[in-house]
Formats: C-alpha cells, sequence, structure tokens
C-alpha cells in the first residue's frame, strides 16, 4: 500500500505522513504512535451511550461531535441513608436553570419559531413542536446529546438529530443564539439519572427507529 506514491514501509513512514498534512487554510498535524494494547470486542449498550456528554455538529452530527469531559467521581465518605429520590415530574425538563429561560420567555421564543417551524410534511412529527424548542434549549444549554434527549421525550436516535439540526437552523434564521451554561444546574443531575433509569429500564429502550 503506499500513499501518494510513497510505500508504507513502517509505522514511522505512516506516522511521519500524517503529521506532514496540511491544507490551505493553515492546518497543522501532530501524529505519533500509540503502542498501547486495546482489547477488540467490546460492545456499548444504549445506557452507556446515552450517558456520554457529547455535542454533535449541525453538518453531519452522527460523524462530527465534541466529546465533553467528565469529572472522576470521588469516593463517597461514609454517611447515613439518604431519603428516596423525588418522583420524577416531566415539567423538570422546562426548569429555567436548565433552559436559561422564564416559562414566559420558552413561550415566545416557541411562538417566534413556530411560523416556520410548526408545520407538518407528510407524517406528523414525533414530537410537538414546544417540545423540540424545549429539547434544543437542552441541547445547547446543558450539552445534553441525542441520545439522552431522545430517552427523556420518549422520541429515537434519528428523529431527535433532525429535530436539534432543523431547530439550530431556524434559531439561527432569526439570529438568536442561546450560549451554553457557565456551570452546570443542579438540576442536571436530576435528568441524568432519569436518563439512566429510562435506559436500564428493558421496557424503556431508545427507539433506533422513527
Amino acid at each position: 500500500m503506499n500513499w501518494r506514491g510513497r510505500p508504507l514501509t513502517s509505522h514511522e513512514v505512516i506516522v511521519q505522513s500524517i503529521a506532514a498534512t496540511t491544507t490551505r487554510t493553515g492546518l497543522r498535524v501532530t501524529a505519533e504512535l500509540d503502542t498501547n494494547t486495546y482489547p477488540t470486542g467490546v460492545a456499548i449498550d444504549d445506557a452507556e451511550m446515552a450517558a456520554l456528554p457529547l455535542t454533535r455538529h449541525i453538518f453531519h452530527g452522527d460523524w462530527n461531535y465534541t466529546l465533553h469531559p467528565q469529572p472522576c467521581p470521588a469516593i463517597p465518605a461514609a454517611r447515613s441513608p439518604q431519603p428516596p429520590a423525588p418522583v420524577w415530574d416531566q415539567t423538570l425538563l422546562s426548569d429555567p436553570a436548565l433552559t436559561g429561560l422564564s416559562s414566559h420567555q420558552l413561550h415566545d421564543l416557541t411562538q417566534t419559531l413556530a411560523p416556520d417551524g410548526d408545520t407538518q410534511r407528510g407524517r406528523p412529527p414525533r414530537l410537538a413542536f414546544p417540545d423540540q424548542v424545549l429539547a434544543t434549549l437542552l441541547h445547547l444549554r446543558v450539552n445534553l446529546a441525542a441520545e439522552p434527549l431522545a430517552v427523556l421525550f420518549g422520541s429515537s436516535r434519528t428523529a431527535m438529530h433532525r429535530t436539534l439540526l432543523k431547530i439550530r437552523r431556524l434559531l439561527e434564521a432569526h439570529a438568536i443564539s442561546l450560549p451554553p451554561a457557565t456551570t452546570p444546574p443542579a438540576a442536571l443531575a436530576t435528568l441524568q439519572a432519569r436518563v439512566l433509569a429510562l435506559s436500564n429500564d428493558p421496557n424503556s429502550k431508545i427507539k433506533t427507529t422513527r
């Protein structure tokens, strides 16, 4: 095998060829050989995939995405039993601490986008338009990826990817910017716990088709 006529005779040649890559726009590449050993045949289930803090990009989000770091959990100290977790309430999804908007602001934003986005072509969408806007807010504000959002809203990964792309384009068309939260809201932990609970429930698996 060769790259542009240069035979790939060793790992060193391959690494040097990768490191020599440049583009007209100024791309520079650093490459080194990874000599570690990794097991093969490791399967990743839906729950593990849903828990990844992924933010998919507008262009081909199935290929292009940002994986955010997760802090290493500290070893908990011995403590007395904690009270049971509160019963899940779907209205927690629109908590202003998560969305960055009050209920009135969220309603106004939905009404602003609705004339362009709340239209039906072919089959009706899996999510109502207000839920589409809310899901995108959670995606942009607290970096919830399509997989956990699909669990929280009872959708599928494919449909949620399309929803996020659609609403983000509407926001851009209206010149509306929704910056991410500077620090993760405390309410985010409740959403993450809900995602794990539903992902581990055999009757509530993430749907892979629309």
